[in-house]
């Protein structure tokens, strides 16, 4: 991922794991799926690729 990306990603979801990876419908990049490390709980999905973020829920802690 591009720093800026990742950095948007940080301020937006904090910390994070990526859970699954799959194409993208949209674009043909990668799609991430992240949960948050402590919970386990799926937490958002990305594109960097169609610049998409999209959060589940509330996981701040």
């Amino acid at each position: 991922m591009q720093p800026d990306f990742s950095l948007q990603l940080d301020q937006i979801f904090g910390p994070r794991q990526i859970f699954h990876v799959m194409e993208c419908y949209t674009c043909g990049y990668n799609e991430y799926y992240f949960q948050h490390p402590k919970t386990k709980k799926q937490i958002g999905v990305v594109c960097e690729g169609c610049n998409y973020i999209c959060s589940f829920e509330e996981h701040m802690e």
